[in-house]
């Protein structure tokens, strides 16, 4: 009998710029666009802004495993 290998793959994030809409994939949340730079906010930002205190701005941009499609914004994110 054969056996399935389970292959552990990351997830990834891939968002499309909403100033120069290019693509752009990542396992965790991007800061910036690779393209062209514009700044982004991270997803669910009115949730962790609360919880800021002072903490780095880096901790707030997610990994693709901490995140749902609920979390993403359509037509701009997507998870594969």
């Amino acid at each position: 009998m054969n056996e399935l290998k389970k292959i552990d793959k990351e997830k990834m994030i891939i968002r499309a710029c909403h100033t120069c809409s290019k693509i752009s994939e990542a396992n965790q949340e991007l800061e910036r666009c690779l393209h062209c730079g514009k700044a982004f906010l991270p997803l669910r930002y009115f949730e962790k802004i609360h919880d800021f205190k002072g903490e780095s701005w880096k901790k707030h941009f997610s990994y693709a495993d901490e995140l749902e499609n609920e979390d993403l914004i359509k037509g701009l994110f997507v998870l594969w």
